[in-house]
């Protein structure tokens, strides 16, 4: 259970960080440019997946903390 929340954890981590550049990088291509269109349409195009990965990485990260540590088969 704990090796499949950190899977989700650290896949939504990468992608609500790509999509937040992507953002960014977009509506300052849009202030370059000039161009107000793509300044929204960069937000408004990828706000809701953004914001939507970074709320799962959220909830992720607040329930791996109550799992228990796992326990090495390691013998020292």
């Amino acid at each position: 259970m704990k090796k499949a929340l950190e899977f989700v954890f650290w896949l939504a981590l990468v992608a609500f960080l790509a999509l937040g550049a992507l953002i960014v990088f977009g509506q300052l291509l849009g202030v370059v440019v000039l161009s107000p269109g793509l300044v929204e349409g960069a937000a408004a195009a990828l706000n809701w997946s953004a914001f939507s990965s970074a709320t799962v990485c959220a909830l992720a990260a607040f329930a791996l903390q109550y799992l228990p540590e796992e326990k090495s088969t390691e013998q020292p």
